[in-house]
């Protein structure tokens, strides 16, 4: 966001107002919430020319600040006029001076304008309020404040690393470590659940790319990961439980029995995925596609993830292999939209720097879905989109879980060992050593996670993998 210091830029009384925008007077108004502006120091005149539009106005300086004409703010029209000294960058702002600044942006009548010396101040506050306001935690905070690209750089550490203000910002759930990850390239949301008091933690529709920084983030937030779970078959990205569960064994692969991809546990609508003190409750959504899942963390007030059937202000496209737009409709309004109002909406996509919604927000902004069922089937049959690059590859590996075509790695693996065989002594000693069986058992461990073996390894007398169903395999 970029914040302009007004100059005096009218003549007289105001006379070339309409000649100019907001922007140009020095003042913003951000998209979300769209009711709140905000400005640097300005003008009586400008106070003039645009007071009539707002109800109230907030002022961060201290009262003898030369810039501050309360009186002027009044007769053009404003109701009411508060201030709330909220100094910074240094020295930073009391948790009391925090709390009451956000108090009043909170309560003050709309539309309000926030003012300070630059405006920079008055943005920080207004993102504060933002985020507590949705409850979002400190790191997707952080990350927030990167993309309002604040005027001020040392601004965002007196906004969000500060140990009086950073109190403000509550945790989305008590005991609960949370954590947004974006993929640039998909725009894709993995999140990351875990609970502070056992360790156990989830995964949430990890991107296959972005593996090694999933792995790291558990790591340093000392968490043992037990599940990684997806909402649905991607088409747009590869997913990578089983390449974490090559690493992590003790990890299980999470997925809709509806959508026919292999995972360990393939679940319906109702299963529950414990972890330490939390779960997660699978929602069935399908319209997306036909085994799409919303995972529920149920609080106060609760939180569900949706992955692609319910985006800020969108919803999923349905024109995929098991797309069903009135089955979509349908999921949406009988089965999120009946959620209590306050629930948070984490997406598994957006394209335009927002992190989260309310099913309220949704049920009354979201253009496509306060349609009637027919005008939306209609106008999802209208939608002409790209369809994502390499999709056919990419929903084969995420039926896979992620693994490469399993056919092809056993004719590899054949293939090496017809090539040392050639080199074995017919009089060498049978016994396997330790590195054969470290390799069978990495290889045991990826041929169930594609196959859905009951048993994690292949040293039973028969198995029948449920792919393709009609072959079984057995030792001596």
């Amino acid at each position: 966001m970029v914040l302009h210091v007004a100059t005096s830029v009218l003549n007289g009384a105001g006379r070339r107002t309409a000649e100019l925008s907001l922007k140009q007077l020095g003042i913003e108004v951000p998209v979300i919430p769209g009711d709140v502006g905000i400005c640097g120091q300005l003008s009586k005149d400008t106070i003039r020319a645009v007071g009539s539009r707002y109800a109230s106005w907030l002022f961060l300086n201290e009262a003898d600040d030369p810039s501050f004409f309360p009186e002027e703010i009044h007769r053009a029209g404003v109701r009411q006029v508060v201030l709330r000294h909220l100094p910074g960058p240094r020295p930073l702002p009391t948790r009391e001076q925090a709390t009451a600044a956000m108090g009043a942006l909170n309560d003050l009548p709309r539309p309000l304008m926030v003012q300070c010396t630059s405006g920079s101040r008055a943005c920080a506050l207004l993102l504060l309020w933002l985020l507590r306001t949705r409850r979002v935690c400190t790191d997707v905070a952080k990350s927030f404040a990167k993309g309002m690209h604040l005027k001020l750089w040392p601004l965002r550490e007196w906004s969000l690393d500060g140990a009086d203000l950073s109190d403000v910002l509550e945790p989305v759930v008590p005991g609960l470590t949370f954590s947004q990850l974006f993929h640039t390239t998909s725009c894709t949301f993995t999140y990351l659940l875990g609970c502070q008091k056992t360790k156990e933690a989830v995964l949430i529709d990890p991107v296959l790319e972005e593996k090694d920084r999933y792995l790291a983030e558990v790591r340093e937030l000392g968490l043992e990961l037990r599940f990684v779970v997806s909402t649905h078959t991607h088409a747009d990205h590869s997913t990578c439980g089983s390449a974490i569960r090559m690493e992590l064994p003790r990890v299980r692969t999470v997925i809709s029995k509806s959508s026919g991809a292999l995972a360990d546990l393939v679940v319906d609508h109702g299963y529950r995925v414990t972890f330490g003190c939390f779960s997660l409750e699978a929602i069935a959504t399908p319209g997306h596609t036909s085994g799409c899942l919303t995972w529920l963390l149920a609080g106060s007030p609760s939180i569900v993830f949706t992955g692609d059937s319910l985006l800020i202000r969108s919803c999923g496209r349905t024109d995929g292999l098991s797309g069903d737009a009135g089955q979509l409709y349908d999921s949406i309004h009988s089965r999120l939209f009946s959620l209590a109002r306050d629930t948070i909406v984490y997406p598994g996509h957006d394209y335009c720097g927002r992190t989260s919604t309310t099913i309220q927000e949704e049920m009354t902004m979201n253009g496509r879905l306060q349609k009637r069922r027919d005008d939306f089937v209609r106008l999802m049959s209208r939608i002409q989109m790209q369809q994502p690059e390499q999709r056919d590859e990419l929903l084969a590996s995420t039926m896979r879980c992620g693994l490469p075509d399993m056919l092809q790695l056993a004719d590899a693996q054949a293939d090496a060992e017809a090539s040392t065989a050639d080199f074995v002594d017919e009089g060498a000693d049978s016994e396997t050593s330790e590195d054969d069986c470290s390799d069978s058992e990495e290889m045991s461990r990826c041929m169930s996670s594609c196959f859905n073996l009951s048993t994690p390894q292949l040293a039973v007398d028969f198995v029948m993998p449920t792919l393709p169903g009609d072959v079984g395999l057995c030792g001596d």
